[in-house]
């Protein structure tokens, strides 16, 4: 039976001190009902250990409905991952969280209000800082309280707005469960990760769904920590390689690139 609330999917790779931050977040940050789906993919840096932890200490809530561990042994990928996360939600509405970002006030809600804005909205992005701007990073490391201050300063500024997107990146793309019955889910020979999001967004709208950002809504992005550990280096040489390599074999559009 589909529940009335959002399943939160998180795939980790590694970078568990950034998966800590991300999950506390969602923790403190979430104010409506919703189960938390938590998938290790194949980690060996202490997050299998903290996963254990955590499902012994979070306990079901009025907000957190339900909380799902998954471990696994070997890196499924990321697109696997989440459709693993699908297949165990009980949510009508999925959030694919990358586990380096930090959720701020009110997120969710907003997000699910600019979803039911319009039935042909089939999934939904937010607003997030920027790639290039590492200076950013690097004082929200220091101080976190500088996360809070723009999320209040964007939301402030579009109080319920939304706009349309060109696409809508993983690090937080909400999707009504409805549209997998037409598009199906996640392309998995997107492996390990990049291109997933970009891909599944074409699909939805071949299908005539509305992609769009809720420009009041804010989320926090410290950009591939788990894509720069030893581990993903080893297996797969660099992100930039597999970037190149799947912008080539998918014949993924610039104007579709982050």
């Amino acid at each position: 039976m589909i529940k009335d609330w959002v399943s939160i999917i998180i795939p980790c790779f590694n970078a568990v001190e950034y998966t800590k931050q991300c999950i506390e977040s969602v923790l403190l940050q979430t104010n409506i009902n919703y189960e938390l789906i938590l998938i290790n993919n194949g980690s060996t840096d202490g997050t299998k250990e903290y996963f254990k932890t955590l499902k012994r200490s979070l306990k079901p809530n009025k907000k957190l409905q339900k909380v799902t561990i998954i471990q696994s042994v070997k890196n499924l990928g990321v697109a696997k991952a989440l459709n693993l996360g699908i297949s165990e939600s009980a949510g009508k509405y999925i959030c694919y969280l990358n586990n380096d970002v930090i959720v701020t006030k009110d997120w969710l809600k907003k997000i699910v209000k600019a979803a039911k804005s319009d039935k042909q909205i089939g999934a939904v992005g937010t607003m997030f800082n920027a790639f290039e701007n590492k200076k950013l990073v690097k004082l929200a490391e220091k101080d976190k309280k500088i996360i809070d201050m723009l999320a209040q300063t964007i939301s402030s500024r579009n109080p319920g707005k939304i706009k349309k997107a060109k696409t809508i990146h993983g690090l937080c793309m909400f999707i009504k469960k409805s549209v997998f019955k037409k598009t199906g889910l996640f392309n998995e020979n997107f492996y390990p990760c990049f291109g997933e999001d970009i891909e599944f967004c074409e699909r939805l709208k071949k299908y005539k769904y509305k992609l769009v950002d809720a420009t009041d809504v804010f989320i926090f992005h410290y950009w591939n920590k788990s894509v720069r550990s030893k581990q993903f280096k080893k297996q797969n040489k660099s992100i930039e390689n597999v970037m190149k390599s799947h912008y080539k074999k998918f014949s993924i559009s610039e104007k579709c690139k982050i």
